[in-house]
């Protein structure tokens, strides 16, 4: 039993790592101008998740090891079993945050690659427009004969 707390305790800790980094995030596409830092967050991101997904595999585990026991003695394991229900609504509660934190995270860059595309766009139609102009300038330059007699 005191493995799946260690294994509950570890999980939280991973989860305000992944807090902590959802706020970095955060400042990065606000700040909008460091695209390395924010890839670089998101590896560590991958990390973290990767992390807890062991930490599942190896809590579900343990827990269908243990399982049969507690069942059958609930009492002699009321504290752990108090200690794993609390730490599982915290659990619940730091994923709760995370997801909400990713959900900004998501709208901040779609907004930020949103506003790059019209930008990208904007430039490309400007350069089109000046092209367009210095064309149609170097082509007034040049007039066509118009007068000359070609019967000579």
């Amino acid at each position: 039993m005191q493995i799946l707390i260690e294994s509950l305790k570890k999980k939280n800790e991973i989860l305000d790592t992944l807090l902590a980094l959802n706020e970095k995030q955060a400042a990065v596409i606000r700040a909008e101008d460091n695209l390395d830092e924010f890839d670089a967050l998101v590896d560590r991101k991958a990390e973290q998740i990767a992390l807890l997904d062991k930490l599942d595999t190896g809590f579900e585990t343990i827990y269908q090891h243990v399982r049969p026991e507690v069942t059958k003695h609930p009492e002699r394991y009321k504290e752990q079993i108090r200690e794993i229900q609390s730490l599982i609504t915290e659990l619940t509660d730091r994923s709760v945050k995370v997801q909400t934190t990713e959900n900004r995270n998501k709208q901040g860059i779609e907004r930020y690659f949103a506003n790059a595309r019209k930008d990208l766009h904007d430039s490309r139609k400007s350069v089109n427009v000046a092209s367009s102009y210095y064309k149609s300038m170097t082509n007034t330059q040049y007039v066509d004969p118009q007068m000359i007699n070609f019967k000579q």
